[in-house]
């Protein structure tokens, strides 16, 4: 029997897993397909392939909501499916999962009991504040008695923490990330462009603006509400900014209050360093600059910010026996 150390992040949008032994890891859609009897028609990649295009007999469920475990019942289902695919060969595991940090002691507890029902022959199950984890994949050094900043934005949520010594000092979880750029995106096409969009071309709008802001438009497929008839027309990338700089405001003001009500010491700390961002919503070219410009602090955000998560789990798994 083989046995070994396995991290797990559950994200929104994407469940990521990684192994002690190994320097890749998976990244899989959080999406499961159930037919009409009840049954698993796909998961992962394979589900989000049908999403947005499956028949009535299929119903697609994102298990995780808002960060948190929402439809435990298919998610695990699912995680169970992924470590049969994936793991077959492991026993024994050691099982380390990233969890946010203000959350209910109910909502912390299905984790607990998520991983011991999805994975068999466990050795143990460990809950790694998700924070800690960004920061360590960030490059930062969570050891040291040092405050530092990390705001995570995510696809559901958004974590604002400040942590000093390898803890957490004060966290704020907030109940709002890129899904909700997504869904403003499908009620802006309908508004001022008559064109009704899948929440997947929001999507693929949001991220070509994120990484291509200096292109100033772009084609978009769709139904036409005035004839009712597949269309496609050409919008402005920018349309996104809109949103997007509404948001990183609402971010930025709760970072403001945590600010205020932390020790100066700490306070002193990230004046110095900075705030640093993780999540796929810190890929936003101007983001840092708007940060900077409401609250006079440095703000970097790591290569890869959407994958901080994991490497911290990864390095953090090095450190465990």
């Amino acid at each position: 029997m083989k046995k070994g150390q396995i991290g797990i992040e559950l994200g929104t949008k994407h469940l990521r897993i990684c192994t002690k032994e190994k320097e890749q890891f998976l990244r899989i859609k959080n999406l499961i397909a159930i037919d009409h009897q009840g049954k698993i028609a796909a998961t992962g990649n394979e589900a989000f392939l049908m999403y947005e295009k499956e028949p009535h007999e299929i119903q697609m469920i994102a298990p995780i909501t808002n960060g948190v475990i929402g439809d435990y019942t298919n998610m695990r289902l699912l995680l169970s499916a992924i470590m049969q695919k994936y793991f077959r060969h492991f026993r024994k595991y050691t099982v380390n999962v990233a969890s946010p940090v203000d959350i209910t002691g109910v909502e912390r507890r299905a984790f607990y009991d998520l991983i011991w029902e999805s994975v068999r022959k466990l050795r143990d199950v460990r809950l790694i504040p998700k924070p800690i984890l960004a920061a360590a994949g960030s490059g930062i050094d969570i050891y040291q008695p040092s405050g530092n900043m990390m705001i995570d934005f995510g696809a559901g949520t958004t974590e604002i923490s400040v942590m000093s010594l390898g803890g957490i000092v004060k966290s704020r979880l907030l109940s709002y990330g890129g899904n909700q750029i997504d869904q403003w995106l499908v009620h802006r096409m309908k508004r001022e462009y008559n064109m009704n969009i899948g929440r997947k071309s929001a999507e693929r709008l949001k991220i070509q603006y994120s990484k291509n802001e200096n292109e100033k438009s772009t084609v978009i497929k769709g139904r036409d509400l005035v004839s009712g008839l597949p269309a496609k027309k050409t919008v402005m990338i920018s349309v996104a900014e809109e949103k997007v700089k509404d948001y990183i405001h609402e971010v930025t003001m709760e970072a403001k209050a945590i600010l205020e009500i932390i020790p100066p010491e700490l306070a002193s700390d990230i004046m110095v360093h900075g705030i640093y961002l993780s999540g796929g919503g810190a890929s936003f070219e101007k983001i840092g600059l708007w940060m900077e410009e409401e609250l006079g602090i440095p703000v970097h955000a790591a290569k890869q910010p959407e994958d901080s998560v994991i490497r911290g789990l990864k390095m953090l798994m090095d450190e465990y026996k």
